[in-house]
């Protein structure tokens, strides 16, 4: 009996050392399992988790959801999928975890849409805009016609690729009459896409708006009369434009809202809009969404004021908190 109970703790140990110590690479999956395995320096991102989606290649149901750690491993994790023909999207993180993006209608593939979630914090200017957060970056893959058969090993998930589906966004303004404006700018960015669909990777035609500030300033000469601001944000691009695409035709305008607080004491406000949608240019990326880029020269020079305390330019009282400012509805 003792010799009997010596080999059964044997084996078990044996199996233990065997399978647990081993990397998950090394593994010998059984029946059903399916590899997976991403890589994400294209993408030029370090995602803390990923979500891979199996949706039936015949009528698009969503037949499982898997979700795991990222990792440097080749391969990363082990899917017990049944047998089947699949479309599989993979993108970083889990549904929900990406700041500002949400992922909606994933029952079915053809409903399956990343989205900007709706920003309540917006210093309201229009009834007409609905405003969102910026999205921080998402990047995803789809792998389609993807076949699982019993008893049959299946690399083809392992190697993943994603690329961004978010765009970079580098806005240049030059102004004449910088001097007389407090920093930052507020600024609407109307006429950009709400959300993006997985199964024909473009975005939908759903408008929504961006809010975002510009600061600083760079005077054109030392006269520090007229110069440019400039940022950079990230937006899901163009209404039913292709991520990568270069060659966009814009149909949908898209327009520059630019809200200045002046440095005299009344704290005048002025708004200059400018129709940036012939302004944009699109720089291809090797990973993956376009960066776009605009520069552009607003019509009307800012008025001159007598700055609040008779300072010179207005300095030392040009740093404003647009978060503690009354913006009145439709400013000009």
């Amino acid at each position: 009996m003792k010799i009997i109970y010596s080999i059964l703790i044997s084996c078990a140990l044996l199996l233990l050392g065997s399978c647990e110590r081993r990397p998950l690479e090394d593994m010998c999956p059984g029946e059903g399992l399916i590899p997976i395995g991403t890589v994400w320096t294209v993408a030029d991102i370090t995602p803390q988790n990923v979500t891979a989606l199996f949706y039936d290649q015949n009528d698009g149901h969503l037949v499982m959801e898997h979700r795991f750690e990222n990792s440097p491993n080749r391969i990363q994790t082990y899917a017990d999928v049944p047998a089947g023909r699949y479309t599989v999207v993979v993108f970083n993180e889990l549904r929900g975890q990406i700041r500002g993006v949400g992922i909606r209608g994933y029952e079915n593939l053809s409903t399956l849409e990343a989205y900007d979630l709706p920003n309540p914090d917006f210093k309201n200017r229009s009834n007409d805009n609905d405003y969102v957060y910026e999205p921080d970056v998402l990047a995803s893959v789809m792998v389609r016609d993807f076949i699982v058969r019993d008893n049959e090993y299946n690399e083809a998930l392992v190697g993943l690729e994603p690329l961004r589906k978010v765009h970079r966004f580098d806005i240049v303004a030059h102004v004449k009459g910088l001097n007389n404006a407090r920093m930052p700018a507020l600024v609407d960015l109307p006429g950009v896409a709400e959300s993006y669909g997985f199964r024909e990777d473009r975005n939908t035609r759903i408008a929504a708006t961006q809010q975002f500030t510009m600061n600083g300033r760079t005077y054109d000469n030392d006269l520090k009369k007229d110069g440019i601001i400039a940022t950079t944000v990230y937006t899901l691009g163009l209404l039913n434009e292709t991520p990568a695409e270069t060659d966009v035709q814009i149909d949908s305008p898209v327009k520059l809202d630019f809200l200045f607080m002046l440095v005299d004491a009344e704290k005048t406000l002025v708004r200059r809009v400018v129709d940036v949608t012939d302004l944009i240019w699109f720089q291809t990326e090797t990973y993956g969404a376009t960066t776009l880029n605009v520069y552009v020269e607003l019509p009307d020079a800012l008025p001159d004021v007598v700055p609040e305390g008779g300072e010179d330019s207005g300095f030392g009282s040009e740093v404003i908190d647009w978060d503690i400012i009354d913006v009145p509805l439709n400013a000009n």
